[in-house]
């Protein structure tokens, strides 16, 4: 492909992405550039909003009212928004302050967050803005973007490559995880505000509640405040430009509207009292990391006597046990986590593993299951992919295995061992690469290549003359992970010999 054929290619992707891509965004009344449609936005949403709740600790349920009312308070607010959305509204159980959306209306506040915010306007104040980015179509905007970069990459690299570039190395990603996390733009931020602070007056409340709680925001930000910088922040910077707008906003709107500070307090009065205990969880999940296994046990047991609802302390517990080896304690504190919330993938993963251990097969495979529904994991994959393997079901053993495999966690590689036990005797060539060839001084050559991470050995190379004779060939010792080893066999030959002759894997072993 010449220089002026990669032009034609990437003028043609970009004029056919901005043709039609442009709409009316339902907020603003501007026109905004937009690949993705409303379906992209709603399957997303749906798709992916449980398991990124679950992945960051679950829903709060310790007290159930908590969720409620910023249910309550959230569809209040979606109830004036510009757009009509599925809106829904959870309280993840993570003590980082944060809040985030998902396209299609997907909103979520970290508990942490909540005992930071003084009254309802407050609390209105993030909700708000966190309806505007999904109606206002933030996310489907950055993803939109993101497409014509990597159609534009692509178009360079093809008219690259002519010049000895290699091929461009693109990191991939959940979809979802990009849009909780990314960086809002300084015009989403201030938009999200703007509009954020007329749905607040629209519902009745005070939008100077979203001044004082960007004036707090700064403060902390300027005090490096580490546990906002690594939530909050990290996506929704905050800025003195926008406390002066806000204030602009604030000053333009109707005067008053409610604080409810009183229902506000009211509604949070147990998490705020039992705010002691996920202070000292963490204390606890420190001395763990530290080694010191007493103190982290004392520190939990202290936690459940402020905080006796909460599933994550009694599941810490079963997790020192098992670490620990008594497996009878283990069993009991994940059952006590399942009985206080059992949507909750993590107690399920956990306690199949201690059910696996003990020979409870039927139950360990009910628990992987059932964790599996609320997040796929690399830990109930490996487990389930063992499960089969010792009942004979080698296909699902393997894909399973498979699975789990891709992650680059401790388990992952469990995984890719078990899983190359089990496959190399099927598919030896998936694993052992072999080329043939001539060497240097003319002689028949072949190199093998160990694309696995495990050492392999009895390895034995089926050679298929031009004339159609065919022999075994042994190769002693061992390849190891990784490793790349060239065999002369001394025979000379033409080109046109060497290449008649096909060499494949027959046999290999993992070495022991």
């Amino acid at each position: 492909m010449n220089l002026s054929t990669v032009r034609v290619v990437l003028f043609s992707l970009i004029t056919t992405v901005l043709i039609g891509s442009c709409a009316v965004n339902p907020v603003t009344g501007k026109k905004d550039f937009l690949v993705v449609g409303e379906d992209w936005e709603l399957n997303v949403g749906k798709q992916h909003y449980g398991p990124l709740r679950q992945s960051q600790g679950g829903d709060y349920t310790a007290d159930p009212g908590v969720e409620e009312y910023v249910r309550k308070v959230g569809q209040k607010l979606a109830a004036h928004s510009d757009r009509k959305l599925p809106y829904e509204f959870n309280v993840i159980n993570d003590s980082v302050p944060n809040a985030w959306a998902l396209p299609g209306g997907k909103i979520s506040i970290n508990r942490g967050l909540l005992t930071q915010l003084k009254d309802e306007a407050e609390l209105s104040a993030v909700l708000a803005h966190e309806i505007v980015h999904s109606a206002a179509k933030h996310g489907a905007r950055g993803q939109s973007r993101g497409i014509l970069l990597q159609g534009a990459v692509m178009a360079a690299t093809i008219a690259g490559s002519r010049k000895g570039y290699g091929q461009a190395a693109q990191a991939t990603s959940s979809i979802a995880a990009q849009l909780t996390n990314q960086k809002y733009g300084r015009n989403a931020e201030l938009e999200s505000d703007l509009y954020g602070m007329r749905y607040m007056s629209r519902a009745g409340y005070d939008p100077r509640g979203a001044v004082d709680l960007q004036k707090t925001f700064v403060r902390l930000s300027e005090g490096r405040q580490s546990d906002f910088i690594s939530g909050l922040f990290a996506s929704h910077p905050p800025s003195i430009e926008r406390v002066r707008k806000n204030v602009e906003t604030a000053a333009a709107l109707p005067a008053g509207g409610e604080r409810g500070k009183a229902r506000y307090d009211n509604a949070m009065g147990r998490l705020k009292k039992t705010a002691p205990a996920y202070e000292l969880f963490a204390d606890a999940q420190k001395a763990l990391k530290e080694n010191k296994i007493q103190r982290a046990v004392d520190l939990t047991k202290k936690a459940i006597r402020i905080e006796s609802r909460e599933g994550h302390f009694q599941s810490f517990l079963g997790d020192i046990s098992i670490q620990t080896n008594n497996y009878k304690a283990a069993k009991s504190y994940f059952n006590k986590a399942i009985n206080l919330n059992p949507n909750f993938y993590y107690y399920r993963v956990r306690r199949g593993e201690v059910n696996q251990k003990n020979g409870d097969i039927r139950a360990a495979r009910a628990d992987y299951e059932a964790s599996m529904k609320l997040l796929p994991s690399a830990e109930a994959q490996y487990g389930l992919g063992i499960i089969e393997r010792d009942s004979g079901n080698l296909p699902a053993a393997k894909k399973y295995l498979a699975s789990a495999a891709q992650s680059k966690s401790a388990v992952g590689k469990k995984a890719t061992d078990a899983l190359l036990k089990l496959d190399l005797g099927d598919n030896p060539q998936n694993y052992l690469t072999v080329n043939r060839g001539l060497s240097s001084k003319g002689t028949f050559a072949f190199q093998l290549i160990n694309n696995t991470s495990r050492p392999l050995t009895g390895i034995k190379l089926g050679v298929t003359m031009g004339d159609g004779s065919q022999s075994i060939s042994n190769v002693s010792g061992t390849l190891g992970a990784g490793e790349s080893k060239i065999i002369d066999t001394g025979r000379k030959m033409s080109k046109a010999q060497a290449d008649s002759i096909s060499v494949k894997v027959v046999d290999v072993s993992v070495r022991q």
